[in-house]
């Protein structure tokens, strides 16, 4: 097994020393007119999606919704993995994801199910596969709530629901750390740190739990009043229990329609692929179903 706890030769070390320049500017280069990252418009701040990855996710933004609020998130995902025999396309969604907020900084979330179908052509080492994943429960509890940066604590939990072999087929627990900082009026910092459980093949080919850490670093500039663009690293200690360490590349556009509604288009890289390449392509949105009331 690999010793690097990640994948050299990734964005991982750029994006993280950038990362670390920014927060340590943050002081210098938020001003009065910096909105915080939580501020509006509203559908692209709360959004967790979009985010790497063929689950639903429940976690990476900082913003927890607002009391009585009801924030619901989904979307499609096609992924292209190609090796030097064939390649295999694994289509995903919808990836939904329902947010409420039950009191003045907790919110909970659940993801239903999502149908997963894969096609593969020539010869891979996947089969042709359908099923869905596993439900998701989770929550979130905001920490800091500041002018210039947001921070909150989540945990989630997945029983095996799912069907076919896209479900774990054990319970998975995740708990993270969730911080985003207003660097300037059009530029924003976020950084999750995920510790969880996943579930994978050991050398005998059963499945069993392992612990994985998963950190993710992602930079956002306001191109204009309404449109965003989002540069991500994902990072995974472990892919399995014998495999190394992965990282994800992400790129996506988000488009504010309103204060309650939002579009987004998203490509990703898979940068530690192992035996091929793999891409994948996505779109969503993130409707604000019912508005909340204030914090304050």
């Amino acid at each position: 097994m690999d010793s690097k706890p990640f994948p050299a030769g990734t964005l991982t070390t750029g994006v993280a020393a950038v990362a670390m320049l920014l927060v340590l500017a943050s002081s210098a280069l938020a001003d009065d007119a910096s909105p915080p990252p939580c501020s509006m418009p509203i559908a692209v701040a709360l959004a967790d999606r979009p985010g790497t990855g063929r689950t639903t996710s429940t976690g990476g933004s900082p913003c927890v919704v607002l009391p009585d609020e009801i924030v619901v998130e989904t979307g499609l995902r096609r992924q292209i993995t190609t090796s030097p025999g064939g390649s295999s396309t694994l289509a995903d969604g919808p990836l939904t994801f329902v947010r409420a907020g039950i009191a003045k900084r907790l919110e909970l979330g659940i993801a239903p199910p999502a149908n997963q179908s894969r096609a593969i052509a020539g010869t891979t080492p996947f089969d042709v596969a359908r099923g869905t994943t596993d439900l998701v429960l989770a929550a979130k509890y905001l920490v800091l709530d500041t002018g210039v940066a947001q921070g909150s604590l989540g945990a989630a939990y997945a029983p095996p629901t799912g069907t076919g072999e896209f479900t774990a087929g054990a319970p998975t627990f995740s708990l993270s750390a969730n911080l985003g900082l207003a660097l300037s009026p059009r530029l924003s910092f976020a950084a999750s740190q995920v510790f969880g459980t996943a579930v994978g093949p050991d050398a005998s080919g059963a499945n069993r739990t392992f612990f994985v850490y998963a950190p993710s670093f992602t930079l956002a500039y306001a191109l204009d009043g309404a449109t965003t663009l989002l540069v991500q690293d994902a990072l995974v200690s472990r892919q399995g229990p014998l495999l190394p360490a992965g990282s994800r590349g992400f790129v996506a556009l988000q488009r504010a329609l309103g204060n309650r509604l939002a579009l987004d288009l998203d490509y990703e890289v898979n940068l530690a692929p192992r035996g091929g390449s793999s891409k994948a392509v996505g779109f969503g949105l993130v409707w604000v179903a019912a508005p909340g009331r204030s914090r304050r």
